[in-house]
């Protein structure tokens, strides 16, 4: 489907790749892996044919068949055409010709309706004609079936129904993000690029795009950092490394665990080469100028000269830099209490707004707690109460001898504009071997030679978050609470931490939307929903497990409710008629829903025949409106009910 022959790529004066070929084939789940400034990015923007770079140099060629559609998600998007767009009119852009049919049924809508229209005149009938024809072709190339596909997709990905109809301006880059993911998956292209797909996504509409993708008929190539995400949808593993692309069948824990096999069997390889290349030495070195020997020297000077040649120590990037936290004091047994916690904000318009309400908590020494829940949950304001850093209605009480550290976002206000990276981390690490570590730290945290030299003003926003957080290693606490401490980490910078913070003896609180950094370190989950706190025992994994039970409870008991009431519904109408034989429970839904889909299809003939009729031209706008209006909400029901019978039915 797609193949990359003999690639090379530069960017300025650094080589990224030589001499590297790969292919993707149909249904290929790909993950594209890397350090950071390897070139992932680079090659899918070359792939998508979206790079505008001068400084790229390539080399080689791509090759796709005919049929292939690319789609790609990059980093960072730019919506300056589409802001004035309504979001669900951003991601109907994905089809074109549907998206350009629906504006024009829109506005011959608002033509017909005008109460100066002269309803026998030519005109008028040539509107109706026209308003017809776009109605059929756009019921006709699945518009309809679009329309619900795309409302579906966005409330999976987060959006209410209110949220369809603001403009594209309203939202924050982080929910662009997400409109973009919707049109992207309503193309549905043939291959499918994603470059961090994850970052801007909370945990639910995390889950809803996994769900997604593992269904996905097409292939995708995925760059992320969420190694839970990889593990699920991934089947192959393209590694970027020492400008090369090698590959390993299997997801990245496949991956981790092949490439630390494939390299301690080069290292033995290496290991058996010096050892021959010693031996020959030696015997060159013995016999080079006796004379029965000489011609069995020569041999062995050729052999040792062509193992030289290929003799290289293999390129190794796996080394993990182990760093602890500087040991505090221990604190009391209880840590924290808190007593009728709340938080209310006040709205620009003046109106409040309650984010946390009667939260009552215990926080015990050595807990390890991970605070979830959706976007503007409440998880960010919850952390600055326990910080200190915000004012609260109800108690809370801090233990004996608590020393608390706290990472945050807004913590890179906090740091020297004026001041170097290297010099930033010496003025915060609190003791000599503190300062004998920074450079291994910073290296994790992707600053390493002359980088550490550059001055904090001159950082990108991601950059300095990595610094604050660097800094949080050297200073000794014991409680720490960190608000999305890996947002800008790669998985090599995730494990120091992890590691880190798996030696930590302290009591730790995170907020984090990474399951893996999550589920490697927490023995507690509370989970703020509605204003509310609910308090899980056990490994993420394990809340995971729970909460996806409560949801399926919930739904169970929501459905059951809905049929109570339809049954009530149908009973008041049809008070004397007398109750068949219940079929089946599976039968009775698919019947209905049968019943239902005929009977709006034989409305929907009766209205195209009055829509193909002279009397149509001849009534009152209104009524024209009315009309094509339920025509409308027809299409829209049919396709939710098709979709409806097919579940019940597989």
């Amino acid at each position: 489907m797609f193949e990359a022959r003999n690639l090379s790529l530069s960017v300025g004066t650094k080589e990224l790749l030589a001499d590297s070929s790969f292919r993707i084939g149909d249904r290929d789940r790909v993950s594209l892996v890397g350090m950071n400034g390897t070139g992932k990015s680079t090659l899918l923007k070359l792939i998508s044919g979206t790079s505008s770079e001068s400084t790229i140099v390539t080399e080689g060629q791509f090759l796709k068949s005919a049929d292939t559609s690319i789609g790609y998600l990059p980093q960072e998007i730019s919506f300056d055409d589409d802001l004035e767009k309504t979001a669900l009119q951003y991601a109907m852009h994905a089809n074109i010709r549907l998206f350009e049919l629906s504006e024009t049924i829109a506005k011959l809508e608002h033509e017909l309706a005008l109460p100066d229209q002269d309803h026998a005149g030519e005109a008028y009938h040539k509107l109706i004609e026209r308003f017809t024809d776009a109605m059929h072709d756009f019921d006709h190339h699945g518009g309809y079936t679009m329309r619900a596909q795309a409302e579906k997709m966005l409330s999976g990905l987060g959006f209410s129904e209110a949220d369809f109809h603001k403009k594209v301006k309203a939202f924050s880059g982080g929910w662009q993000m997400r409109l973009l993911i919707t049109r992207l998956l309503l193309q549905n292209p043939t291959l499918l690029l994603l470059d961090e797909p994850t970052n801007h996504l909370d945990i639910d509409s995390l889950r809803w795009l996994e769900n997604y993708l593992q269904n996905y008929e097409h292939s995708c190539i995925i760059v992320s950092h969420d190694r839970f995400f990889l593990d699920k949808l991934t089947t192959r593993t393209l590694e970027i490394a020492f400008q090369r692309i090698e590959e390993y069948k299997g997801n990245y824990s496949y991956y981790e665990k092949e490439k630390a096999a494939r390299y301690e069997l080069m290292m033995s390889r290496y290991a058996n080469d010096l050892k021959k290349a010693a031996e020959l030495k030696a015997f060159v070195d013995r016999f080079r100028y006796k004379a029965t020997k000489a011609r069995q020297a020569q041999s062995r000077l050729r052999q040792l000269e062509k193992l030289e040649q290929g003799l290289q120590a293999p390129e190794e990037d796996l080394s993990q830099i182990s760093f602890r936290f500087p040991k505090a004091n221990p604190s009391g047994r209880e840590v924290m209490r808190l007593d009728g916690i709340g938080k209310t904000y006040t709205l620009p318009d003046g109106t409040p707004k309650k984010v946390l309400g009667n939260i009552n908590l215990e926080v015990l020494r050595g807990d390890r707690i991970a605070i979830v829940g959706s976007n503007g949950a409440g998880k960010t304001t919850f952390c600055k109460i326990l910080a200190g850093e915000i004012d609260f209605e109800g108690k809370l009480s801090t233990g004996h001898n608590v020393s608390l550290n706290y990472f945050a976002q807004h913590q890179t206000e906090n740091l020297d504009t004026e001041k170097t990276v290297y010099k930033e981390m010496l003025d915060a690490a609190p003791t000599s071997e503190a300062q004998k570590k920074i450079r291994d730290i910073l290296g994790c945290f992707l600053f390493s030679g002359s980088a550490v030299e550059k001055k904090i003003g001159v950082l990108s926003g991601g950059e300095k978050s990595r610094v604050a957080l660097a800094r949080i290693l050297l200073q000794a606490s014991n409680l720490l609470i960190m608000d999305e401490p890996t947002n800008h980490l790669d998985m090599r910078s995730k494990e120091m931490l992890i590691d880190a913070l798996e030696n930590y003896d302290g009591t730790l609180l995170l907020v984090s939307h990474d399951r893996y950094f999550l589920d490697s370190l927490v023995n507690k989950v509370i989970e703020i929903k509605n204003g509310g706190l609910q308090l899980y025992h056990g490994t993420y994994a394990e809340y995971l497990e729970k909460a996806e039970k409560a949801l399926e409870e919930e739904r169970v008991l929501e459905s059951a409710r809905q049929k109570a009431e339809t049954a009530a519904a149908k009973i008041s109408k049809v008070p004397q008629a007398k109750p068949a034989p219940a079929p089946k429970k599976n039968h009775r839904k698919i019947e209905s829903i049968e019943k239902s889909i005929q009977a709006l299809e034989q409305r929907k003939e009766n209205l195209e025949a009055v829509m193909a009729s002279e009397e149509f031209y001849k009534q009152s706008p209104e009524a024209t409106k009315k009309t094509l209006d339920e025509y409308h909400t027809l299409g829209i029901e049919l396709d939710r009910l098709f979709a409806e019978w097919e579940k019940a039915t597989s």
